[in-house]
């Protein structure tokens, strides 16, 4: 987690938490009880990182010992509600995996006729899926890591040509 938090750090502007509020939903799973919770409003920075840090949080893989934010310890928001759906105005749903989301990857390939929901999210159950989950776990090389990049970039294009938002 030392790792990621200094690429958050790095990358984050000193207003960042400014920035953020109100426009950023970050889902989180409490440790203990499982419930999830949506953070939107960030007094600190460091509360945006603790959030961020949390929110990527997976128990083992990443650790032992689950994040404190706002006193509490948390982990990733994935387990309980991947995708949340905000009450206002139309949420774009985006997904590294195959399935129902706005922006996601094309299937391709054979799939097992399988629609998983997992935390709130429709995913293809298929060997492309379960590879990217692996991925997404342990990542590729920087000259995969590219390609996928890319790859996400063209299915978000994708979409916006699709919804009209762009020629």
């Amino acid at each position: 987690m030392s790792n990621l938090r200094e690429g958050i750090e790095e990358m984050l502007p000193v207003d960042a938490h400014i920035l953020a509020s109100d426009r950023l939903h970050v889902s989180l799973t409490h440790s203990r009880s499982g419930k999830n919770l949506i953070v939107s409003r960030f007094n600190s920075r460091e509360e945006l990182i603790q959030a961020l840090l949390a929110s990527s949080f997976v128990p083992v893989y990443a650790g032992l010992q689950p994040i404190k934010f706002q006193g509490q310890k948390w982990i990733d928001g994935g387990f309980t509600d991947s995708l949340p759906i905000l009450p206002v105005g139309r949420t774009i749903t985006v997904s590294p995996f195959a399935g129902r989301q706005d922006v996601s990857p094309l299937h391709k390939g054979h799939a097992f006729k399988t629609q998983l929901r997992l935390a709130n999210m429709n995913i293809i159950f298929s060997v492309e899926n379960l590879k990217r989950l692996n991925q997404a776990l342990f990542p590729p090389p920087p000259d995969r890591m590219r390609f996928l990049c890319q790859e996400g970039f063209d299915d978000a294009m994708r979409f916006l040509k699709t919804e009209g938002w762009m020629s």
